[in-house]
């Protein structure tokens, strides 16, 4: 026979390990999480192909979201609250913290091509000026090719070979900085 005291040590562990456990939310709190992992959801959905495969995203998670995407656009809602359902079920602050540094990631690309360009057009439009002060800050870039480049890229603007100059003029400064 078990003793009236051995039962409440058994029990009082349980609650101790409930105790342990993550506190309940409340209901507004489960609403709002369930908002957030809707509205990651919905950003999925408009990702490409390329930046989802970057993600790392759970296999079901993914399925759900490339379905979604063949899906016209009002007959999406079904769709998008299952995968909000299924974010729920994954870690999705962590999925969301992904999402957000792949768009860090995108904007110092997109800064860095600015750059690069706004090096080009200057190098196009000051000549030699331009490409000493390139030099200073690249030392190993070839200078006779980026004058030869910017000379042909102002000859004559509108024409193919000035249109390509201008390119490989682009291309040799981004494998500079690269």
């Amino acid at each position: 026979m078990i003793a009236p005291d051995d039962m409440n040590e058994g029990d009082s562990e349980g609650e101790d390990a409930r105790s342990v456990e993550e506190p309940r939310l409340s209901r507004s709190q489960q609403t709002r999480a369930a908002a957030a992992a809707n509205r990651l959801g919905l950003e999925l959905t408009k990702l490409s192909a390329t930046q989802l495969d970057r993600l790392d995203l759970p296999e079901r998670v993914r399925e759900a979201i490339d379905a979604c995407q063949k899906l016209k656009a009002r007959s999406r809602g079904r769709q998008n609250r299952l995968i909000g359902q299924l974010l729920r079920a994954e870690d999705y602050e962590a999925i969301r913290g992904r999402v957000e540094s792949s768009k860090d990631r995108d904007r110092a690309g997109v800064q860095q091509e600015k750059q690069i360009e706004a090096w080009r057009d200057r190098i196009v439009e000051e000549g030699d000026p331009a490409v000493e002060d390139l030099m200073k800050e690249y030392p190993e870039a070839d200078r006779q090719r980026l004058r030869l480049l910017a000379r042909n890229a102002r000859k004559n603007p509108e024409s193919k070979n000035a249109k390509r100059a201008r390119l490989e003029l682009l291309r040799a400064i981004r494998a500079l900085r690269a």
